[in-house]
């Protein structure tokens, strides 16, 4: 055993660089699998056991009108209703200072903060909230630097009032404030008496039923709905909920698939690249093999000393990548976790990711090293000896004959030579050609499909041509907020649209929603504001009178078809018929109410509703986000100087940059598994030029001795290099184009269940391009470097 470790280390420490490649390709490959399915074993089950202890409540009703404890109690009195809580929840204004402009804020009311039943708050330090004491989201206090005994100004009936911090409390659904969430309060019933609540009054229901099923909740769903219409109260949004899964693990599912899809990828590549690494080291030292086998060398131990070299090959790359593979993987899914305001602090490991990562590092490695280490095991002692390592028989084929007589004609001697080595050894060139390609096709589909979710981004919020929207408390009177907000030299037109909560029926049964509740929103005849993507029949149409847009998922869940008639249940405002002429699709990545659009003047003639509603649309001829914040700002003071009560306000900009915070979290994980194979595709290339460098030693001697010059030297093998990288480019282009769509499609449907709005990146192919040549250039250099420093006696005297 001594000798055939003798021959390792010798083989290991004589040829450095080749280690050092061999060691860092595999270790790419090995960290991307770790950090991969590390990260995602830690984060979607602390998704979930989060989820599942606060006890999630199957729904959680939002209501357009207060409801008595009493009336909440009844509900449980429905049969399959398991349990009822009552809570609220409004909008309010806070500034921390007197110099401050308010802000908007979330404060929330729970009946009994020490009795809680669902979806239940967590006190992280301090006391829960008691008469003028107020407890605060802790990723509020993190993000406004305050804590206990701060004060926060609340405005109330235009006057301020002082209220302290007593309590960090975690809630359930707050997410990080670059997500666009307003900071949330927590005050109890007496403090929300401040705000002119009175007690015992509720605008929201968290629901749990019995026995749960998707199906059964939806059910419920809608037998609370007529319960409570029959009482005169509306519910506007229901937010529904599985209580074993949390709401945001359907999105990391489907990035998991992209993210996988890279790292076995990524191991792949460095899979081939240890094939090629042995392929070469075998071939420089056939001879080495014949000599051992002259001498008494067996083939079982000439086959140990190698895959023993490839065991401290992936032993090595084994040491580099699981640590860091473990680190990456925990703070990734910790940096995840505090988005959706989990705790993430305690060092965890997966074992299942550690397990793939000894897998992938010893046992893959060593089944890649199988047939180029038997091949050369097997070699006849003669064959061996007599084996010459210029891959000599370029030349016999047809294809060699012609690059020959191409090369002559239109290259000078160098170039011509470049071009004819690229070809010398085809299996090893093939090999090099799979990394190279394998990176820029993968490089331009990652670009290609974050090309693709921004254009769809673009293309969501183009069809929104207006710069803010306010939406009311109340209903309020057209054309008297429509001439208020006219006078206001910023903005250039406006509509205010009926907006009111409204169940789909079919033979008298409510439909299955695809999001969290119906909406049903009033179209002014001709307008131009909004037009959501249509993907089957038509849009409104001025002399419509009852038809109605509806969501494409709320119609395949139903199976409701283009021109079918279809009930909607307004609550008080009684239910009619109308007629479905279009679907439309939305790109949506939090839960948002399922919107039923209408003619605004036919929903006034059925519902006797006439000239109100809720919803302000502004479009200004200034769209700067500061000038268009301003403008919000103003127009929400002024109503409110009036009464009327504006329950949210939110800017195009604003819906900007919630989109963009959202995905530039996953996109950097892409573009950094880009980066990752990229840089795997020059170490193959490197490996590739080293190897043959060490195969032409003889013949890099005899153009030395016969007046080539340094440079020239170094030109040929940087020219072979960049020769390789741009056939790699040549191919990688047409092979991304083709993949790249049903990429995007997988992508959008797996993570928004909406097909992506498809544009291949053409700006990414001329990126690869440059990118390719400078990887074919830098891992030239090494490799050219090293064949012009051989000296001529040292060539000629090669074995």
């Amino acid at each position: 055993m001594s000798v055939i470790w003798n021959k390792v280390w010798s083989d290991l420490w004589h040829h450095k660089i080749r280690t050092v490649l061999a060691v860092i390709s595999i270790s790419a490959g090995v960290f991307a699998l770790g950090a991969i399915f590390g990260m995602i074993d830690q984060l979607i089950p602390n998704l979930n056991r989060v989820h599942e202890s606060i006890n999630s409540a199957h729904m959680t009703m939002y209501l357009a009108d207060r409801i008595d404890e009493d009336t909440a109690i009844r509900l449980k009195n429905i049969d399959g209703v398991k349990d009822v809580e009552p809570l609220n929840e409004l909008s309010v204004r806070y500034r921390l200072t007197t110099d401050e402009e308010w802000q908007p804020a979330m404060l929330v009311m729970r009946n009994d903060y020490e009795d809680q039943k669902f979806s239940l708050l967590q006190l992280k330090a301090g006391e829960w909230p008691h008469r003028d004491h107020i407890g605060i989201d802790i990723r509020t206090a993190e993000s406004l630097d305050l804590d206990f005994d701060d004060k926060i100004l609340f405005e109330m009936d235009g006057t301020d009032r002082v209220l302290p911090l007593s309590g960090n409390i975690r809630h359930h659904f707050m997410t990080s404030p670059d997500f666009g969430d307003n900071p949330r309060f927590f005050v109890d019933a007496q403090g929300l008496e401040r705000f002119n609540i009175p007690k015992g009054e509720f605008n929201q229901l968290l629901v749990q039923v019995e026995p749960y099923s998707d199906d059964f909740a939806h059910d419920m769903a809608s037998e609370i709905k007529d319960r409570l219409g029959k009482e005169g109260v509306s519910v506007a949004v229901t937010f529904y909920n599985e209580p074993d899964e949390h709401w945001g693990s359907d999105f990391f599912v489907g990035l998991n698939l992209v993210l996988q899809l890279l790292a076995v990828v990524s191991l792949f590549m460095s899979v081939v690249l240890v094939y090629n690494t042995l392929s070469a080291l075998i071939m420089e030292q056939k001879s080495q093999i014949g000599v051992m086998k002259a001498i008494g060398g067996r083939t079982g131990t000439i086959i140990k000393v190698y895959l023993t070299g490839v065991l401290v090959y992936g032993s090595l790359a084994l040491f580099i990548s699981l640590p860091l593979g473990a680190y990456v993987a925990f703070n990734a899914a910790g940096y995840f976790l505090d988005i959706f305001n989990i705790d993430h602090s305690a060092f965890e490991f997966s074992t299942r990711a550690i397990i793939i990562q000894v897998v992938a590092a010893l046992a893959v490695p060593l089944f890649a090293a199988l047939i180029p280490v038997f091949n050369g095991a097997l070699t006849t002692v003669r064959a061996a000896i007599a084996s010459y390592g210029l891959g000599g028989n370029f030349g016999s084929s047809g294809f060699d004959r012609w690059i020959e007589r191409v090369s002559r004609r239109f290259l000078s001697a160098p170039n011509a030579m470049a071009l004819a080595n690229v070809f010398r050894r085809k299996g090893r060139l093939g090999l090099t050609q799979v990394v190279l390609i394998t990176a820029g096709t993968l490089f331009l589909m990652v670009l290609t499909l974050s090309n693709s979710i921004q254009l769809t981004v673009d293309n969501e919020l183009a069809r929104r041509d207006y710069q803010t929207r306010l939406q009311f408390e109340d209903n309020q009177r057209i054309d008297r907020i429509t001439r208020m907000t006219k006078t206001l030299p910023a903005v250039t037109d406006v509509e205010l649209r009926f907006q009111q909560p409204a169940s789909i029926l079919r033979a008298g049964q409510a439909t299955k929603e695809a999001g969290t509740g119906g909406t049903l929103f009033g179209v002014p005849a001709g307008s131009d504001m909004t037009q959501p993507l249509i993907v089957a029949g038509r849009w409104l149409q001025p002399g419509d009178e009852r038809v109605v847009v509806i969501n494409q998922e709320t119609a395949e869940d139903n199976h409701i078809a283009l021109g079918e008639t279809i009930t909607l249940d307004l609550g008080e405002l009684g239910d009619d018929t109308w007629q479905v002429v279009g679907f439309y699709r939305v790109l949506s990545v939090v839960p948002e109410p399922d919107a039923i659009y209408a003619p605004q003047e036919a929903i006034f003639n059925t519902t006797t509703k006439h000239d109100v509603g809720k919803l302000l649309l502004v479009r200004t001829q200034d769209t700067s986000p500061e000038v268009t914040a301003a403008l919000t700002v103003k127009l929400k003071e002024m109503f409110e100087h009036r009464n009327w009560e504006v329950e949210d306000t939110q800017t195009i900009a604003e819906d900007r940059s919630f989109f963009d915070n959202f995905f530039v979290q996953y996109l950097g994980m892409l573009f950094a598994l880009a980066f990752i194979m990229a840089i795997v595709g020059g170490i193959g290339l490197t490996g590739a030029l080293s190897i043959s460098v060490v195969e032409r030693t003889k013949e890099i001697g005899v153009m030395r001795a016969i007046g080539a010059k340094t440079p020239v030297l170094m030109l040929m093998f940087i020219l072979e290099g960049v020769l390789q990288g741009l056939v790699s480019w040549a191919i990688a282009v047409p092979l991304s184009f083709l993949l790249s769509r049903p990429l995007a499609n997988i992508v959008g449907h797996a993570m928004f269940d909406i097909s992506l709005d498809y544009v291949y990146d053409g700006q990414a192919v001329l990126l690869w391009l440059v990118m390719v040549v400078v990887i074919a250039t830098l891992a030239s250099i090494m490799p050219a470097r090293s064949a012009v420093s051989i000296s001529v006696r040292e060539s000629l005297a090669y074995a």
